[in-house]
């Protein structure tokens, strides 16, 4: 380890600065990472980048998106925010789409542990057109492997795992190690949240599928990261492996894996994972059926001299309630279910801080690059009044984002709402573009509602909207988009479906809702839709494809109702 520390002596001062000791000791940071020790690279590469002058834009891009990669397994997500946004305005003047691609795919993956769930979808998507535009298969699977991580956040890990897998694809013809790995460990964590998913929706043969899958991708990542020879790697993807196992019931194959975890992580000093490693041997006592034993050592952890982080706290906390509450100990249980709400409304304000501390970030590097720029007078005013524009932009930005989140959802149907749908539209037909893929949208309408409400009333025309909803969100893919965008008008996007397809699926739609028993709801009830489909293969543009939906819709309506046109 010692060669790959040794340090070229570099002054950015100086005029005769040496790029090939500086790309020697770049690659042998590369390699320090890649053996798991990410926090000695960090320190060798942060003095590299303080030697290396500021007319070597290429290798401080290099440097500074390879810092953004490096530091969030370090927990510097602030830190990495800053590389990543530097990098990103270094690539911007180079022209250079690998280098965007890098710092985006950087910038995407902090964004999501931020919970910025639509920042961070937006900044992969820009990357994986930097990395089609680069022709680089590693990048393009990165890109990928980082809007996972995006829709993860987005509480979508359905969508999580299709983008894992399709990363998992294109990484599986290029073996490169880090993103193999990558790939399969990611694909196991989205799993187990799946797994959790189908736990709390009740639906046991999910729950199985859920589990397997788990398994089998964490027991491929483990196998990766123990021919890596990287220790952060096989504690990590361990971790995920004993998730799975423990999810599964199987305490004894989960054992001897949760105490080579245990091993690996408090002997190589990785406090977070340490602790995960003891919160899940608290787990394993408590399926084993030692609830007690299991709540002792939760207790001890929550109390420890050095604090759990917040979301392993946080699962603690959940831990004890559920524990108690399983021995009938309801005092103690409330107890710890009051500091879990506690603990919850903390979590919200502290990811709130760090967001804000992001974007000033962003803010802040971008006003630096623009100082640079100009030092004119006119650029002094301009910065200046940009302060102030910018500063109530992020007010406006905070505001409009706590309306977003409170109005994503329709509160009649819990399907998206129209201004969901009005966000997500463009960024499916743009994926549908880059990934080749064909795309139908169909407006759907309900015949003749108002006669419904006049006839039987409003409280039976919302139990229509609802269980038509319902007979609609049943029959079509959790990964196609479905939203109420007027009063008894219905939107669904399918991706990778052509319009002939979409029009045998929207019929079985419409007769499913011709056949279901609207009695029951009220007596000679009859319901019947309308549907109009358009799409075909990008380049298209969102709201023309709407208003074409929109008159295929019509000319149903017009050629009698209750059947499907296609524009």
């Amino acid at each position: 380890m010692s060669d790959l520390l040794d340090l070229p002596t570099l002054s950015p001062d100086d005029a005769g600065f040496d790029a090939p000791a500086f790309d020697a000791g770049f690659a042998s940071q590369r390699q320090l990472a890649a053996a798991g020790a990410y926090q000695a690279s960090n320190d060798v590469l942060e003095l590299l980048l303080q030697a290396c002058p500021p007319t070597e834009l290429r290798r401080r891009g290099e440097a500074l998106a390879l810092l953004a990669h490096q530091y969030p397994r370090t927990g510097r997500l602030t830190a990495s925010a800053r590389c990543a946004t530097e990098a990103l305005t270094l690539a911007a003047r180079l022209g250079d789409d690998a280098m965007l691609a890098d710092a985006l795919t950087a910038q995407t993956y902090v964004y999501g542990q931020l919970l910025m769930g639509r920042e961070a979808l937006e900044s992969g998507m820009k990357a994986l057109a930097a990395a089609r535009r680069a022709g680089d298969a590693v990048r393009e699977a990165w890109a990928l492997n980082r809007i996972g991580v995006a829709y993860s956040s987005l509480d979508n890990p359905t969508q999580a795992c299709a983008s894992a897998e399709q990363a998992l694809e294109i990484a599986s013809g290029c073996r490169v190690a880090e993103v193999l790995f990558s790939c399969h460990n990611n694909l196991a964590y989205f799993w187990l949240r799946r797994v959790q998913g189908a736990r709390d929706d009740g639906d046991p043969a999910a729950l199985a599928d859920a589990v397997a899958q788990a398994r089998f991708t964490a027991e491929r990542a483990t196998e990766l990261a123990r021919d890596s020879g990287s220790p952060f790697q096989v504690a990590v993807a361990v971790s995920n492996l004993v998730n799975a196992l423990l999810a599964g019931g199987l305490l004894d194959e989960a054992l001897p894996l949760l105490n080579e975890f245990g091993h690996l992580a408090h002997d190589h000093g990785y406090r977070t994972l340490a602790v995960e490693a003891d919160a899940q041997r608290a787990l394993f006592l408590r399926l084993k059926g030692e609830p007690l034993q299991a709540a002792r050592v939760m207790e001890a952890l929550l109390n420890a001299a050095s604090p759990p982080p917040p979301k392993l706290r946080r699962l603690l906390v959940r831990s004890l309630y559920e524990t108690h509450k399983s021995c009938g100990q309801f005092r103690e249980a409330l107890a710890w279910l009051e500091e879990l709400v506690g603990l919850d409304r903390q979590i919200t304000r502290d990811n709130l801080v760090l967001q804000t501390e992001v974007i000033l970030i962003r803010d802040q590097v971008e006003q630096a690059q623009a100082r640079a720029d100009s030092a004119t007078a006119d650029a002094r005013r301009e910065r200046a009044r940009a302060t102030h524009l910018e500063t109530e932009q992020l007010r406006l930005r905070e505001h409009a984002n706590a309306l977003d989140r409170a109005a994503h959802e329709d509160v009649l149907t819990g399907l998206h709402n129209r201004r969901h749908a009005e966000f997500a539209l463009p960024l499916l037909v743009e994926g549908a573009r880059m990934a080749g893929q064909v795309i139908s949208v169909a407006a759907l309408d309900m015949d003749h509602f108002k006669r419904i409400n006049d006839t039987h009333g409003h409280a039976v025309g919302d139990a229509v909207l609802q269980q038509l909803a319902q007979l609609l969100r049943h029959r079509l893919r959790s990964a196609d988009l479905l939203a109420r965008i007027g009063g008894e008008e219905f939107l669904a996007v399918l991706v990778g479906i052509a319009p002939p397809q979409a029009a045998e699926i929207c019929e079985r739609l419409r007769l499913a809702v011709a056949e279901h028993d609207w009695a029951a709801t009220a007596t000679g009830l009859v319901v019947r839709i309308s549907v109009g489909i358009a799409g075909g293969m990008p380049p298209l543009q969102a709201d023309q494809l709407l208003k074409r939906a929109d008159q295929a819709l019509y000319a149903a309506k017009h050629a009698g109702r209750n059947r499907v046109h296609v524009d």
